[in-house]
């Protein structure tokens, strides 16, 4: 399709601005929601308003790529003040390494939820056709279509960014690239870096010392973009598995409903 212009964008955001304040905060509508219909629109201004006043107290951190395919908020129905979010490329977590005193937006989000806001629970929700998998695949993967020299640094473009943020795919890279046949690669590196940044979280201290008490649960989830389903990592057998899996109907009869690539790896 037709990439659009600055102005385009800047004009369908400013809609979807006036849509939103006609939804949700229209004096008629609100007449109309005190005869029985448009409570909705009633929620979301006083969820609001009550949240200015009383401040966020959000159920879970979701950790999650930046790609505008896979909203958490949308994923998963939240409303105001329901989720924490943070989003970076590949929705990666780099292990604790210290306070360096480096600029570490995702380390900041996760300290803040954690220590100060105490929410009971991180999601480290990955997606299909991630666009960060890919370039670590092709940066790390040793395929004859990589480039090791991909997204290095340019000073004269400023560019180089992406290289060093993707590093820390590398690890997970070769792993996947032993393990699994070229077609599925991409696949399995997508589950496999959220494996990777749910281990990563409980190197942070103030995560660990709250998951020990049991205060705390963190897990991993990825969002199928093409058919917009959902897939949770269970801790105990380190598979993808369907959301009703965690039911307890399910779990007593030890339902098997992995995700079918991740029974297509290479033979040892």
């Amino acid at each position: 399709r037709r990439r659009a212009m600055p102005s385009d964008a800047i004009r369908d955001l400013i809609a979807g601005y006036r849509g939103f304040r006609a939804a949700h905060f229209d004096a008629r509508r609100d007449a109309r929601a005190r005869d029985g219909g448009a409570s909705g629109a009633r929620c979301v201004r006083s969820t609001l308003r009550e949240l200015s006043e009383r401040g966020q107290n959000p159920r879970a951190l979701v950790v999650a790529c930046c790609d505008s395919r896979a909203d958490p908020a949308i994923v998963f129905d939240t409303a105001p003040g329901d989720v924490f979010v943070v989003r970076n490329v590949a929705n990666l977590v780099p292990p604790y390494t210290g306070v360096d005193f480096g600029h570490h937006g995702t380390c900041a989000a996760v300290e803040y939820s954690v220590a100060h806001l105490e929410v009971p629970l991180i999601v480290v929700m990955g997606h299909t056709q991630c666009g960060g998998a890919a370039a670590g695949l092709r940066k790390y993967g040793g395929d004859p279509n990589g480039d090791p020299a991909v997204f290095a640094a340019n000073e004269a473009t400023g560019e180089g960014f992406i290289g060093s943020w993707v590093a820390l795919t590398k690890t997970s890279v070769r792993e996947v690239c032993e393990k699994y046949d070229p077609d599925i690669r991409a696949r399995m590196l997508e589950h496999e870096l959220v494996r990777n940044s749910v281990r990563n979280l409980a190197t942070f201290p103030f995560v660990r010392e709250r998951m020990d008490k049991g205060t705390l649960e963190v897990i991993g989830a990825v969002f199928n973009v093409f058919d917009g389903t959902l897939t949770i990592l269970d801790a105990e057998t380190g598979e993808f598995v369907a959301p009703d899996i965690f039911d307890d109907d399910a779990r007593a009869s030890g339902g098997d409903d992995v995700a079918p690539d991740a029974k297509r790896a290479k033979a040892a």
